[in-house]
């Protein structure tokens, strides 16, 4: 399994990962059908095509398995999404360790990300790369097109 750079044209196969992933996700469990499931795959296609430079891929056998984002270049991940069927195999890890590298890298003194409060699976996931909750509050998703529950992660650099 190896990490890359994303291309531009498979926006449509990792946007396809991405909601895959939410779908199986408990954002898809706690969503009650309150999202246009249509427009929001639309949006993880699109933000492959604008976000390209920003997204790392994981990939096994020439065959994406998931793929992470820092959006804005900052110390912020703003996207991990595994393949459900990938799911377990290391991907997920392997692309988390490469976005911390890049925020390291830029000399950002902590690495942040956040996700569902509901969602222990990835909470769980994110305490045993070392990142812990360091505030839960609703936020609004403009994707999602309502408030969730989310809780902010960090994880220290310093040496």
């Amino acid at each position: 399994m190896t990490v890359r750079r994303a291309r531009q044209e498979e926006a449509v196969i990792l946007g396809d990962i991405g909601f895959a992933a939410w779908e199986a996700s408990a954002f898809a469990e706690g969503d009650a059908g309150r999202v246009d499931r249509d427009r929001l795959r639309e949006e993880f296609r699109g933000f492959g095509v604008s976000h390209a430079p920003t997204i790392l891929v994981a990939e096994a056998g020439g065959q994406a398995l998931g793929w992470g984002a820092r959006e804005d270049s900052n110390q912020l991940i703003s996207d991990l999404w595994v393949a459900p069927e990938a799911q377990g195999r290391g991907a997920g890890s392997l692309l988390l360790e490469a976005l911390v590298a890049e925020i390291r890298a830029a000399h950002y003194p902590l690495a942040a990300l956040e996700t569902l409060a509901s969602n222990a699976r990835a909470i769980g996931f994110y305490q045993r790369h070392g990142f812990a909750v360091v505030w839960r509050r609703e936020k609004f998703s403009a994707s999602l097109g309502y408030a969730i529950d989310k809780v902010g992660m960090n994880k220290s650099l310093s040496p």
